[in-house]
């Protein structure tokens, strides 16, 4: 590969064993490369973060309300023939309160559609938005009725998230959508400790990675009925091997990692990744790089 500039990825596993000077351009999560390995050969890596922000967070809401619903599960029942007979009845995500377990851009996303069905919001991150005065969409300042010069809204003004602690989302939360990177801190994030803290009949959404849940914890609460029902579109082992407790489960909506999958979608991360090749190329210079290589640009 020494002749090669330029990787373009989506989802396979990079060798450590590239050559230097090489720019890996992902069209998304990078987690299937070594970061410390890249960046000591002077290989450096870019994504396109905000291009699917808004397929993955109508995904996620389309998980949420399945869950809530048991779409899923009266669907099925349907090719069968049984028409409604023995499904569930569902809840309606009204007055319920939805945790998001990271409000990057997917997350922020989710907030903003999900206040159409009246639930209440709160938030974990690393660190508080509104404590940051972090600007949201809305990045510049804004005149009001009267005239009055007003600074650019935070994300709790704007979308009404209440920040709290890891704990406290746990245990107050009647859905809890994950929204996190996959790192060495989010590897297992929730895990059976964390699911003895959740409410009984909890739901768990989750369009980040499979690996930011113990898939073996999360059968065991589903099981015991901790877990009322999950919205998944990512799994710990896939595409090889998807938990069997997941799959016969009747509560259960499972999609094959699509939530990025529309045509809108690949349109926007081609045009980012294009761009990045060109800075690269006229400026030796990303546009979108990883979090962990903005210090070199």
């Amino acid at each position: 590969m020494k002749d090669i500039k330029f990787l373009f990825n989506r989802y396979y596993s990079v060798s450590a064993h590239l050559t230097k000077s090489l720019w890996i351009i992902f069209l998304r999560g990078y987690d299937y490369l070594d970061i410390d390995t890249c960046t000591a050969r002077g290989i450096y890596v870019s994504n396109t973060p905000s291009a699917v922000d808004a397929a993955t967070a109508d995904t996620g809401c389309l998980l949420i309300l399945s869950a809530f619903r048991n779409a899923s599960q009266a669907e099925r029942n349907l090719r069968k023939g049984r028409w409604s007979n023995g499904v569930s009845l569902g809840h309606d995500p009204e007055g319920k309160t939805l945790g998001i377990l990271g409000l990057g851009g997917i997350g922020e996303a989710v907030d903003k559609r999900i206040h159409g069905f009246d639930m209440r919001i709160q938030y974990y991150n690393r660190t508080c938005q509104a404590l940051e005065s972090k600007p949201s969409s809305i990045s510049s300042p804004h005149i009001t009725a009267n005239n009055v010069f007003m600074a650019p809204y935070t994300i709790e003004e704007q979308y009404h998230a209440t920040y709290v602690d890891f704990q406290t989302l746990l245990k107050t939360s009647d859905c809890i959508y994950v929204s996190v990177p996959l790192t060495k801190a989010t590897f297992h994030l929730l895990d059976s400790p964390q699911f003895a803290m959740m409410k009984d009949g909890v739901i768990i959404v989750n369009t980040s990675r499979g690996k930011v849940i113990n898939e073996s914890a999360l059968v065991n609460a589903l099981e015991y009925g901790k877990v009322a029902a999950v919205g998944l579109d990512v799994f710990e082992q896939e595409p090889e091997v998807i938990h069997p407790g997941l799959l016969s489960h009747p509560h259960s909506t499972l999609l094959p990692h699509i939530g990025t999958s529309t045509k809108e979608s690949m349109r926007k991360m081609e045009l980012v990744v294009l761009k990045n090749a060109e800075v690269a190329l006229t400026l030796n210079t990303l546009i979108t790089p990883i979090h962990e290589h903005k210090q070199f640009f």
